[in-house]
This record gives structure tokens, sequence and C-alpha cells, in this order.
């Protein structure tokens, strides 16, 4: 973001974000909705190196700041059925701590991968995903490393992006620009 209505996209989720991947991902271990709050509770007594998930996109150019969870929500699936069904106790704690782990990884890799390209010196994590408590002191770690500044809303206002769609589009709103009765929304889009 350059300013405000002034925006660049330097990567994009090839299917999930992050927070449907948790969402999903808790629904198949049968925790509540939204999953990404017990997924964290639960790691916080797990081993992040119990099982080995994959981080996505590992084999692409050192470059690329894209992301998916396809296989990490996949290979949590498999990892469910290779035990006949859902861990319980602490194999479920190190099932779930695993996963943040894939997910924060890959997650502040592209991120900090990005700001660098770009040359970014500071990175703003928001969103719901943006309380887990694993990204935030990975984030933390990685844009220290990089000198890049680093702004992490609280954790209770790490909520739905959808205020901040909201208020971008008030912003569009305010400065005159309409959008056609007819435009649909697409997921897949790219900026």
């Amino acid at each position: 973001m350059r300013a405000s209505g002034r925006y660049r996209a330097l990567g994009h989720t090839l299917d999930d974000a992050a927070g449907e991947a948790f969402d999903k991902v808790a629904k198949l271990l049968g925790l509540p909705y939204p999953g990404g709050a017990h997924i964290d509770r639960l790691a916080k007594d797990g081993n992040p190196r119990a099982v080995a998930f994959p981080r996505g996109l590992s084999a692409r150019p050192r470059d690329e700041v894209d992301f998916s969870f396809s296989g990490v929500k996949t290979a949590v699936l498999q990892h469910v059925r290779d035990r006949g069904g859902v861990p319980q106790g602490q194999e479920l704690k190190d099932l779930c701590a695993s996963f943040q782990e894939a997910v924060c990884d890959a997650l502040t890799l592209r991120a900090m991968r990005a700001a660098r390209t770009a040359r970014l010196p500071a990175l703003v994590v928001c969103g719901g995903v943006a309380a887990n408590s694993r990204l935030r002191a990975l984030a933390a770690e990685r844009a220290g490393a990089e000198g890049i500044a680093l702004h992490l809303p609280s954790p209770r206002l790490c909520t739905d992006n959808g205020a901040m769609i909201a208020m971008a589009g008030a912003l569009r709103l305010a400065r005159g620009e309409r959008a056609p009765a007819r435009l649909a929304a697409d997921p897949g889009w790219r900026l």
C-alpha cells in the first residue's frame, strides 16, 4: 500500500486463504468454528516438529511470493486417515502445532520475501490470522532479522478482513468512485 487507494498486489493465494485453511483443518479435527483460535490454543502445548507437513510451493523459484495451502490441508487429512481417525491428547496438540508451523512458516517466509523484493521498509500483518500467536512471533523474528519494521494490531483487532474491505470501499465511494450494478465478485481475480 503506497497510500490510501494505491495498492499493488505482490502475491496471491492459489487456493484458500490461511484463515480458511485453519478453519477447514479445525473442522476435520472436530474443533469449533472459527478454527484458528482453537488450533493456536492446542498448538501451544504441542511439538511443531512432530509431523513434517509440507510448506506448499516449495519447489517454485526462490523469489516466489504466491502461496498455497491445499497441500498441507491434504497432508493433515492423510495423516488423520493413516492413524484411523482424529488423534487425541498430546498427539492432537502435536498435530495442531505442526500444521500451524507449516502455515505460519509459509506465510512469513513469503511475506518477508515480498517485502525484500519490493524494498519495503515496513510490513503490516492483519486479518483474522494475524491473531495467531505463532504467526506473530515468527513474523517478528523474521522481520527483525531483515530489518523490516513490523506492525501488528492488537489481537482483539485482528478480525475478518471484511472491515478492511468495507473501509477501502467507503474511501473509494467518498472519492466518487462507483462500480456498475452488474459487477460480480470473483475470488480468482488478479489485481
